[in-house]
């Protein structure tokens, strides 16, 4: 007589249910939760599942079979074997689930990417503590079928809009089992770091969500827990890592971008420097220098504290304030020379430079006066950054540099800030075009609102074109699609296209987009 497989799932209940009943603190033990508040959002909180008879993958089953499940992916125990259903009755989840995740890895392999699907959300369902499963799950949405979509022939012939519509559906499938693994796994790092990765890196998701989700991670008492191996080839863990989140956390503030909470974090929680430190004040310093000589401006105290009189007294000629720049300089170094200190030095020092004169013109109103600003950074045009680069050239030539060497260390300081502000840059002026387009809608001007929106959308769009993996861009290129239906911007696309010939891509406009004097 053929094992009715649903029969034997039945049984499984009824001795669970059996099994529960006998037990004092039933209620306990059928939920078999720890709650945990979330210190970032006091209205919520966050609960982890234990081991024991807890009957939760069986309530989750019931509200699935009645339609009832909210799950992006719905649970479907067709796919266990009758030794597995045998295993449920005995009380076996992990093993089970086990068995499971060994199948679910056999289709991977076999690129069976649909079989996969379910026997995934089985396995975490099962044993919800499976870290692995739910990061593997999440990444193999947002990612693998991400990937597979556009060759896929069930939506090769329905058009761009359907395979765009299908990816989104599979990234946030992805981050809905990231949402639920580390809701579940809570006091762990890793489910949450990597839910607000996938979130802004996939889903284009720059926002405060995110960073609460960084934060949370960060919080974890693993969080900087590094891996070794020993001399006799043991793993061994120490928990002295770097605060990489803390950096990640910093990174998007830069990249969304929001420049002042951005140098706050740096100074205040990776350097531990108040608001009005004099440390703080000198590494502000480090960036006007680098703001009008370079980022190599460092070589001016080098020539006047190695020179002599003569060359003392000619270094102060060129820059009055070097004596200033000496100190700030020693200030950077020292600072920096501290245990985790030297990333985020660089990266303020580097923010004050190239884009908080722009953002100053910003906070000021000055919309049209900060994208002019932002957009001569980004062509390194000396009207607006590096003004005194002829005084650098000058340096060099007291160091002794040939008027060759001279010549090439005045273009690499000119086209390392081109290449490397535009990352940044394009974000800065999409947004200040946004800034600008708000405040056309807020007066009523439709016409203004539209014309500074395809503005907008066009520089998002540079930036997308520049490079493929910023999500950020693509989103937001794609909300105005939606809104204005605005084509590919093909000018854009072709110099940006043109532009790799040389090697590095050139995303940012030629000219600065003129929003008239209404945004001074």
């Amino acid at each position: 007589m053929q094992f009715n497989k649903w029969g034997a799932l039945g049984v499984a209940g009824l001795m669970l249910v059996s099994y529960n009943l006998s037990q004092p603190g039933l209620l306990k033990l059928r939920n078999n939760e720890t709650r945990l508040k979330d210190p970032f959002n006091q209205n919520s909180t966050n609960k982890r599942e234990g081991y024991g008879p807890s009957l939760e993958w069986l309530d989750r089953l019931a509200r699935s079979a009645k339609g009832e499940d909210t799950t992006k992916v719905k649970l479907n125990f067709s796919v266990l074997s009758s030794l597995m259903v045998a295993g449920l009755a005995s009380g076996f989840r992990s093993q089970v689930a086990n068995l499971l995740w060994m199948k679910s890895d056999e289709y991977w392999h076999e690129g069976l990417f649909t079989r996969q699907v379910p026997l995934m959300e089985a396995v975490v369902t099962l044993d919800p503590q499976f870290i692995d499963a739910w990061s593997t799950a999440g990444w193999h949405w947002a990612y693998n079928i991400y990937a597979d979509i556009p060759s896929n022939p069930d939506y090769k012939d329905k058009g761009e809009y359907a395979i765009r519509k299908a990816q989104e559906n599979a990234v946030e499938t992805g981050l809905d089992y990231l949402n639920r693994g580390s809701a579940m796994n809570p006091d762990t790092y890793r489910l949450w770091f990597e839910y607000g990765w996938t979130r802004a890196e996939k889903a284009g998701y720059y926002d405060d969500e995110t960073v609460r989700l960084y934060r949370m991670a960060r919080k974890q008492s693993d969080a900087r827990i590094i891996e070794t191996t020993g001399a006799n080839g043991q793993s061994i863990k120490q928990n002295n890592g770097l605060d990489i989140l803390g950096r990640t956390i910093g990174h998007l503030y830069e990249r969304i971008p929001r420049f002042h909470q951005a140098l706050d974090h740096y100074a205040g929680d990776l350097m531990g420097l108040k608001a009005d430190s004099p440390d703080r004040k000198l590494l502000d310093e480090n960036g006007r220098f680098w703001g009008l000589y370079g980022s190599d401006y460092t070589v001016i105290g080098d020539v006047y504290t190695k020179g002599d009189a003569v060359t003392k007294a000619q270094v102060k000629k060129l820059v009055p304030d070097v004596e200033e720049l000496v100190k700030a300089v020693d200030a950077r170094n020292r600072i920096a020379s501290q245990r985790g200190r030297d990333q985020p030095v660089g990266a303020y020092v580097s923010i004050t430079a190239r884009y908080m004169p722009a953002q100053r013109l910003a906070d000021k109103g000055d919309l049209q006066g900060a994208i002019d600003t932002i957009n001569g950074v980004m062509n390194a045009n000396t009207k607006y950054h590096l003004q005194r680069l002829a005084t650098m050239a000058k340096i060099y030539e007291l160091q002794g540099d040939a008027p060759a060497a001279i010549q090439g260390k005045i273009a690499a300081l000119k086209a390392g800030e081109q290449t490397s502000s535009q990352d940044l840059g394009l974000h800065f002026l999409a947004k200040l075009a946004e800034q600008a387009e708000a405040a056309a809608g807020k007066k009523g001007d439709t016409a203004e609102e539209k014309k500074l929106a395809k503005l907008a959308y066009d520089t998002w769009y540079r930036s997308r074109s520049r490079d493929a993996l910023d999500f950020y861009a693509l989103r937001n290129t794609r909300l105005y699609e939606d809104k204005y239906h605005f084509t590919e911007p093909k000018d854009i696309v072709k110099q940006i296209k043109d532009s790799r010939k040389g090697g590095v891509p050139n995303a940012a406009p030629k000219d600065a987009p003129s929003i008239g004097s209404t945004y001074r």
